[in-house]
């Protein structure tokens, strides 16, 4: 325990680290997820190419590569580190989350809009409501229970992987897990209490997620 007990102010710094990067993570994804499913849903073809290509790039290549691209790539063509200076090491993990996650998210959106009955907003549009109208008081509400759950469980997977973050020196869980471990090499001790961290973030979401699903019970309703 008293290996444990030592690295238990680390540990908690880097968890709370941890939590500030998936929240504002979760934020921009949810942002971003929001605007390109409305594109993806738009009438206009070039906004729906653009908003496919979003979500295709980032879904199909890793987000470890992502991070790489936004941190060390964009960094050789435009003087981002001269722009942001050391801010932009925690700009670059924002953005990799945000993007990454939010074209997850981006069609858990989109798909609780379509699960939504077109009749629903056709009969909006007869009493009088316009598109807009529409849309924020009688679809999202609707989409809105569908979609809970599942967001709440892509926000899980984006605490998850903030652990890829130690690849550009984010203090986060596992880069201080490291750091610790190549210090007192009681890896199984360290590891695991960092894990138990990820369950004590992680766990509350889930059951977050289980508890909306029987509460909404969306297919009795």
């Amino acid at each position: 325990m008293e290996t444990i007990i030592e690295a238990l102010p680390q540990i908690g710094y880097a968890l709370v680290r941890t939590i500030e990067y998936s929240a504002v993570g979760i934020l921009l994804a949810l942002i971003v997820g929001q605007l390109a499913a409305f594109l993806k849903i738009s009438r206009l073809s070039l906004l729906r190419a653009i908003a496919g290509i979003y979500v295709e790039l980032f879904r199909c290549t890793p987000l470890f590569i992502q991070i790489l691209f936004i941190y060390f790539g964009l960094a050789n063509i435009l003087p981002l580190h001269r722009w942001f200076g050391e801010n932009y090491v925690w700009i670059a993990a924002a953005l990799s989350l945000g993007l990454n996650e939010g074209a997850y998210m981006t069609e858990i959106i989109r798909g609780g809009i379509v699960s939504v009955d077109r009749g629903q907003k056709e009969a909006a549009h007869s009493i009088g409501m316009t598109g807009f109208q529409s849309m924020v008081y009688i679809i999202l509400p609707q989409a809105f229970k569908r979609m809970i759950p599942p967001l709440v469980n892509q926000s899980a997977q984006t605490v998850k992987d903030t652990s890829l973050l130690a690849a550009i020196g984010i203090g986060e869980l596992i880069y201080t897990g490291q750091i610790i471990v190549s210090d007192t090499f009681e890896a199984f001790k360290i590891y695991g209490l960092i894990a138990v961290c990820y369950f004590m973030i992680i766990w509350p979401l889930t059951r977050a997620a289980a508890f909306l699903e029987r509460r909404l019970q969306i297919d009795k309703r």
